[in-house]
């Protein structure tokens, strides 16, 4: 098997390692292959790819998440840098429903995290200038995008920051109790 596949204390969660090769021009690695993904059991047919590039050390995007028709997947790497990846479970009827679960990810542990349909999505770049890609199996919806508040106290998700760098939007966010969520 070309992938190795961690399961996480969320199980619906999947944290993916790619083999890697080595010779004397350098490392090489796949960071997608359908194929490989489908050989585990993983079927998300990705349509769009998006890089985020925090400046900041401490820059914290989420909790994110898309709405019915159109929910998401995602599958999430690091290309430089170091970040934070959180998954929240939004899944009303789960037996994990507001929990959470972390990996880090940066281009030396070559991790990717499996998000699907039903949780909500943060990321805390740990360094400047970091890169995280995002693949999503649904196109970006502004009528179904949403956001719950980073500090949200029924989540109690421990960024470990006290001082986020926020975008206005999420300055903004509502509390989970007052958001619209159809997951």
């Amino acid at each position: 098997m070309m992938i190795k596949v961690t399961k996480l204390a969320i199980k619906d969660v999947l944290v993916l390692e790619y083999d890697s090769g080595e010779d004397n021009r350098g490392t090489s690695y796949k960071q997608f292959s359908e194929k490989e993904l489908k050989d585990i059991g993983i079927y998300t047919h990705f349509v769009e790819e998006t890089l985020y590039c925090p400046i900041k050390k401490g820059t914290l995007y989420g909790v994110h998440f898309q709405n019915h028709p159109k929910a998401q997947t995602k599958l999430l790497y690091c290309t430089k840098g170091r970040g934070i990846d959180f998954a929240v479970d939004l899944r009303k009827n789960s037996e994990t429903y507001k929990q959470w679960v972390n990996v880090e990810l940066s281009p030396e542990n070559r991790k990717q995290i499996y998000i699907p349909v039903g949780f909500g999505h943060a990321f805390l770049s740990l360094e400047d200038n970091t890169q995280v890609v995002m693949r999503i199996d649904n196109y970006f919806d502004t009528d179904l995008c949403r956001a719950i508040t980073y500090d949200d106290a029924e989540l109690s998700i421990n960024f470990n920051i006290a001082n986020p760098i926020l975008s206005q939007s999420d300055n903004t966010a509502p509390t989970l109790k007052d958001c619209d969520i159809n997951l």
